[in-house]
């Protein structure tokens, strides 16, 4: 840590001066190098949330570039929020958030709270396995790559409305399954307390008949309607960090989506 108190990213050595040509040069700005390697380091945790970045002139000497050409690798990253400026102090990392909009996305927990209910989650179980052709494509893994998987349960007054699994890195699951999933929403956990970043969301929902386990879990007969929400969360660079397989009886999980029309690129009749 610097006497400032800004913490250096990890980069051991200078990227090339400008104006010296290299091949990553010929493909790529300066800036989205600079870019790219201080978000790379906020991602692995070696900058970690609430920590202030080295300061423009730092950054300058770090990677030899102009102080415009850091400006502008600091502007696309506040810009896609993983830092934030304040003035007179410099600049910031942003704290995780779950994706979604204008904010972060409520949990169903949460989501049942508000309306009054009794809401609990129970953790059904914890595992090591080796990924599935679903599993594999939608984390962009071979298939039987080892992956963390961790089920839980929901209950609403007691009764159980959603169960699901979440598939993701062994070591990641291995620190949700530790955590108090019965108050707290797996989303929460993993961006709140787990720091796990993600920039969008992919999401699926399928109409579907309750079958074998995922029917006695939910306490419902062989062929009773139920939802199928399929969510993959990918982060910055466009991969998959986790993949949600969630089934719930329509009468109390709601999935509610807002579309925005893009207007701007309309022309007039």
């Amino acid at each position: 840590m610097t006497s400032s108190g800004a913490i250096m990213t990890g980069v051991k050595e200078a990227m090339p001066l400008e104006g010296e040509a290299t091949t990553t040069e010929a493909t790529q700005p300066r800036f989205a190098q600079v870019r790219d390697a201080v978000r790379a380091d906020i991602l692995a945790g070696v900058l970690p949330a609430g920590g202030r970045l080295p300061s423009e002139a730092q950054l300058c000497r770090q990677y030899g570039v102009s102080r415009i050409t850091v400006r502008q690798a600091l502007a696309e990253l506040q810009a896609s929020g993983l830092v934030h400026t304040v003035n007179g102090r410099g600049s910031f990392v942003s704290q995780p958030r779950a994706p979604g909009g204008q904010g972060p996305l409520v949990g169903v927990l949460e989501a049942m709270r508000k309306r009054g209910w009794k809401a609990h989650g129970r953790l059904l179980s914890h595992s090591v396995q080796k990924a599935d052709a679903e599993v594999a494509l939608a984390l962009n893994l071979p298939p039987r790559t080892p992956v963390g998987a961790v089920t839980v349960a929901r209950y609403c007054d007691d009764v159980p409305f959603a169960v699901g699994t979440t598939y993701l890195a062994p070591e990641l699951a291995e620190r949700l399954a530790a955590q108090d999933l019965e108050h707290n929403d797996v989303t929460d956990v993993l961006h709140r307390l787990l720091g796990l970043r993600t920039a969008r969301t992919r999401v699926t929902v399928q109409a579907v008949a309750a079958q074998g386990m995922v029917a006695r879990r939910l306490r419902k007969p062989a062929g009773a309607p139920l939802l199928r929400v399929l969510t993959t969360g990918l982060d910055y660079e466009g991969q998959p960090a986790t993949y949600s397989e969630t089934y719930g009886t329509p009468e109390l999980l709601e999935y509610r989506v807002t579309l925005h029309n893009d207007t701007s690129s309309a022309r007039e009749g």
